[in-house]
């Protein structure tokens, strides 16, 4: 995200990726013991899986300084096979705790920003770099509502809110699409509740209200959905799936092309929308699609193992879980499953790392089994004095 903002010098960011590594092996090596398989499958399931992903990073290594630092410093390549490793992330309660109060935080850093520069959610450069990495995980929060103190569930409303109506306004119907789901899968999942909170019944009130009032202004309903309504029958990517799909047809369905590959696609050398000029290339790195990149740098194997993964993953939390914790981690993960559909590119985002976290989540029985009046409990505790707090 700080690059996009242009706010560190080429040295800074060096040095940044350069200890970002560092931190990572560190913290991944740390991670690794907390893996505990609980059943035989996902013993299998998963260990296969990063078999598979470390040969296609061995497909695709380097060959020099040039494409080592394209590696480490473009978000879709390198890092995305690192990112699952949080499969691993610990479970414990107190962990999953303070994790949500970081994302709480996240949301009120959020919500200052748009105040003191609210060009960076008005603005198509900024707008998704900057809301992805804040509010993304905010739907997690409203997914376990019930556990959170009011004030952080209005917090994490109200940056959703402001995040999806941003990405109305610009026309981002990944972000339209990826937000309102989680909205209404928050609203789904505590209905239950809603007797006992105010929140869920303010939330659709609250979009009323402002549907309505937009429907009352002549100009307003009309400029603020004019490009959402433009970009909503659209057809912009099946240019480039037609390249695609005929180069990935010479030999590569089944395996890919590995890390760095590429498929021929002559683009570029036209203004954009940001009036820069941009580069004539004849080939890409970049589909746009989540299970097409999958495709593209390992196959039809790797879509298969990847879901191999996941969608149980999704089914034991939504299904086979006791508690609204796990329930919300399995909608977090069949979300993003959809999602991909779409866009929902893997990359080194927040809102990736927190699938493969919520994956884990899922997995672990004995976590899925513990009644939901424990975890209430315990995220009471939490919350009225965190400072004594052991668990």
């Amino acid at each position: 995200m700080y690059k996009s903002f242009r706010l560190v010098s080429p040295a800074t960011n060096t040095f940044v990726v350069i200890a970002s590594i560092v931190v990572a092996i560190f913290a991944l090596t740390k991670l690794k013991w907390e893996f505990k398989p609980e059943n035989t499958y996902q013993k299998i399931a998963v260990g296969v899986f990063f078999l598979y992903e470390l040969v296609t990073v061995l497909r695709g290594l380097p060959k020099g300084y040039t494409e080592t630092k394209t590696l480490l410093t473009v978000d879709y390549l390198f890092w995305v096979y690192f990112i699952p490793l949080f499969i691993f992330f610990d479970k414990r309660l107190i962990t999953l705790a303070y994790l949500m109060k970081a994302t709480y935080f996240l949301a009120i850093f959020f919500l200052l920003m748009c105040v003191v520069r609210p060009s960076l959610i008005l603005e198509r450069l900024t707008a998704e770099p900057f809301i992805h990495p804040f509010v993304f995980a905010c739907g997690f929060l409203l997914l376990n509502a019930r556990y959170l103190p009011k004030i952080r569930k209005r917090v994490a409303a109200a940056a959703m809110i402001i995040g999806l109506c941003s990405f109305i306004y610009l026309a981002r119907r990944n972000g339209v699409i990826s937000y309102g789901c989680l909205i209404m899968a928050a609203i789904a999942l505590n209905a239950k509740f809603l007797s006992a909170s105010k929140l869920f019944r303010i939330i659709p009130i609250g979009l009323c209200v402002v549907a309505m009032g937009l429907l009352s202004t002549d100009s307003l309903p009309a400029s603020f959905t004019r490009r959402l309504n433009e970009r909503i029958t659209e057809d912009s990517r099946s240019g480039i799936f037609d390249y695609f799909f005929r180069d990935m047809e010479k030999g590569n369905q089944i395996f890919g092309k590995g890390m760095q590959g590429e498929f021929y696609y002559p683009h570029g050398g036209h203004v954009d929308e940001n009036d820069n000029l941009t580069e004539f290339t004849l080939f890409r790195k970049l589909i746009e699609n989540g299970y097409l990149q999958l495709y593209l740098n390992g196959g039809i194997v790797y879509i298969v193992l990847f879901l191999l993964v996941l969608l149980p993953a999704a089914i034991l939390g939504i299904f086979k879980s006791s508690n609204q914790l796990t329930q919300a981690a399995g909608v977090i993960v069949l979300l993003w499953l959809l999602d991909m559909v779409i866009y929902g590119m893997p990359r080194l985002t927040f809102e990736y790392v927190l699938v493969w976290i919520c994956a884990g989540i899922c997995y672990k029985k004995s976590l899925r089994e513990t009644p939901d009046e424990e975890i209430a409990d315990f995220f009471d505790n939490f919350n009225n004095d965190e400072s004594t707090l052991v668990y």
